[in-house]
């Protein structure tokens, strides 16, 4: 029984006004309950500091599945990712995967829970999932014996999360087969596809800050989770009434819980190894995993592919939660500072390029000298940015499949909507079928290779976020694709040429392309309220000019209808319903702004993209490069600036 202090106190600041009675009555059944005697000590103490803002999120709320899963800060309370949610997410998705509503038949592992999991469609009862499997892998046949595949990366208490997924999967029936340490995400998608596994759940918040952590589900097609099965899991978890569990030794030892056999691992790498596509390997790079799981792929990867001069930041090659030697602990490869200490090696040893992949490892970032400077210049002048990366990747695979004969007749280049439309581009030109709107988030990226007929293959994908994919094996992003670039600069460098030449030579051929992006946080119910404002203010009555360009159309992907403001007519467009505003400046729409609320976090997104393809009269392949960068780098800088200032005007 709690103090009754507490109690009082807690109720004082609901007749204050300060904490919301739902916040109030969550706390002190969080305080009170033995179910959450783990986390006595910790709201006790938080109740003594008094933040009751603070307190008011972590217990004002249910802690939302999206975008995949579930990711937050770690803490105790509903609105925090803890023990008790991880439950939560683990139950729904056991009993989704075991078909809920089902009687249970007294056998179970725990004596009173076991359901039949061999009487449904593909040897589960969820018939969604089941029909859902044999659309997407006709191989997988009955994956009863499968189960669930769980890994986890190196955040703090990413392992003890993962095995209580394990705990609640196997006391519920559900076979899980567990990675014997850190794995990367990637790793994690590719091994339910070859487990044949129903279903897969990686412990990651991803390049996140270090007081974070995450729950992401990934369907029986290896990729994450999308409509209908999102929606499935997320009714689960709304209908959760008990989280069971056994003990984690009772599942081994019963057989529910087993470790993934280490050749698993050698069928990843060579997966990895195999994407090679010339044999050049006279390069000097340095690589650093930022603290996470990167030696276990993209290290290995580069040894298996025969890099001999490879140098590691051996300050980040130890695994660290607290991702200690990066600024601010943020190890994400979109920030310039991620790549301080990579840079410092590089300088040091004179390599050649430096790749950067964040804890989970399925993003990759690249830093290149400058010709005149090489790497004597501040990092943000360095570093690639996501789009530049995809650019450079599609053209080279494409250039070198087809010089090889191995391009396909159908091939399939996906990309999202908010990424640069230079690679689509380029894409097209070598004859290849594009899908270029997706929604945010590479998880549509494994979907739209899921939809592909049976005579197409799919060849590249890429998001501006440094998500970049190569082979359908593996159905989400994968950091050691960036490996390819030390492969293109090892190959160019024969003929004392470098990447950045390269990408010069693409500009020339395809036009310039910059891409600006900003994120505006908006935190709060009142961040909330902004932000829903001003979606339904460029809605209701788009500005006409935004700085000194005239918007041509205004496409809103939410309702599926495009307004031409020339001429004031409207019409429907395609594509998934999504929150997205486009605003375009020319008829063939390379140069737009894009606006969208995120979906993980409190903050407004805004993205430009300009073009010279849109300059009326410009051939750049004759033309001053540089003078064409300033003219298109100044005009998304100042659409960025002009939208933003309209949007906190209203």
């Amino acid at each position: 029984m709690s103090d009754p202090r507490y109690i009082q106190r807690i109720q004082d600041w609901i007749d204050e006004g300060v904490l919301s009675r739902h916040a109030g009555d969550a706390l002190v059944r969080w305080l009170t309950d033995a179910e959450f005697a783990a986390f006595h000590g910790e709201i006790r103490a938080r109740v003594d500091g008094g933040n009751t803002g603070e307190l008011e999120d972590a217990f004002g709320s249910d802690m939302a599945f999206g975008t995949g899963g579930i990711r937050g800060r770690m803490g105790p309370g509903p609105n925090r990712f803890n023990t008790r949610t991880v439950g939560v997410a683990a139950q729904g998705l056991a009993q989704f995967i075991a078909g809920a509503g089902d009687e249970p038949d007294g056998n179970g592992p725990d004596g009173r829970h076991r359901r039949d999991l061999g009487s449904g469609p593909e040897g589960w009862h969820n018939s969604r999932l089941g029909v859902r499997a044999g659309k997407l892998n006709p191989r997988l046949g009955d994956r009863a014996g499968a189960g669930v595949v769980v890994a986890w990366d190196t955040r703090r208490n990413s392992e003890a999360f993962a095995k209580e997924t394990a705990r609640v999967l196997s006391a519920n029936g559900v076979p899980v087969r567990i990675f014997d340490g850190c794995r990367s995400t990637p790793a994690l998608s590719f091994a339910v596809r070859e487990l044949e596994a129903a279903a897969g759940v990686m412990i990651s918040a991803s390049h996140n800050p270090p007081g974070d952590n995450g729950f992401k589900v990934y369907g029986p097609d290896g990729g994450q989770v999308v409509a209908p099965l999102d929606a499935g899991i997320t009714e689960e978890m709304r209908r959760v009434a008990e989280i069971r569990r056994i003990a984690y030794e009772d599942g081994v030892r019963r057989g529910l819980i087993r470790t993934i056999a280490k050749d698993q691992d050698e069928k990843y790498i060579d997966v990895l190894a195999g994407m090679t596509l010339a044999g050049a390997r006279d390069i000097r790079l340095v690589y650093t995993p930022l603290h996470g799981v990167g030696m276990t792929s993209v290290a290995e990867a580069l040894d298996r592919m025969g890099y001999g001069n490879v140098h590691y930041v051996e300050e980040q090659v130890v695994p660290d939660h607290a991702f200690s030697t990066l600024e601010e602990g943020i190890a994400n490869p979109e920030k310039p500072s991620s790549f301080r200490l990579g840079i410092r090696n590089a300088s040091e040893t004179g390599a050649d390029l430096v790749l950067v992949s964040d804890p989970d490892a399925d993003r990759i970032g690249c830093a290149l000298p400058l010709p005149d400077r090489g790497w004597k210049a501040p990092p943000e002048e360095l570093v690639l940015n996501g789009h530049q990366i995809g650019v450079l990747l599609c053209h080279y695979i494409l250039r070198r499949k087809q010089a090889a004969g191995t391009l396909p007749e159908r091939g399939l280049f996906c990309k999202t909507v908010v990424t640069s439309d230079l690679a689509a581009i380029i894409a097209w030109s070598y004859g290849l079928e594009v899908v270029d709107d997706l929604p945010v988030g590479f998880k549509h990226v494994g979907a739209a290779i899921d939809r592909m007929p049976a005579d197409m293959t799919f060849v590249f994908g890429t998001e501006e976020s440094h998500g970049y994919l190569a082979d359908a094996r593996i159905r989400d992003k994968e950091a050691a694709t960036g490996i390819l670039l030390a492969e293109y600069a090892a190959l160019v460098k024969r003929e004392n040429r470098t990447l950045r030449d390269e990408l010069d030579d693409i500009y020339r051929k395809y036009g310039y392309f910059r891409e600006v992006q900003r994120s505006v946080a908006l935190p709060g119910a009142e961040g909330a309220g902004r932000i829903k404002g001003i979606m339904a203010a460029l809605r209701e009555a788009p500005p006409e000019h935004i700085g000194e360009r005239a918007v041509c159309r205004v496409i809103d992907r939410q309702n599926g209808q495009a307004r031409d403001l020339r001429t004031g007519t409207a019409g429907p467009v395609a594509g998934e319903r999504v929150n997205i505003l486009i605003f375009t400046f020319s008829e063939a729409g390379h140069t737009r702004m894009i606006v969208r609320p995120s979906g993980t976090e409190p903050t407004i997104k805004y993205y430009v993209s300009a073009s010279s393809r849109d300059m009326d009269g410009t051939d750049i392949s004759t033309s001053d490069m540089d003078s064409t960068r300033e003219s298109i780098d100044s005009l998304a800088e100042s659409v960025l600036d002009a939208m933003i200032e309209w949007c906190e005007g209203m």
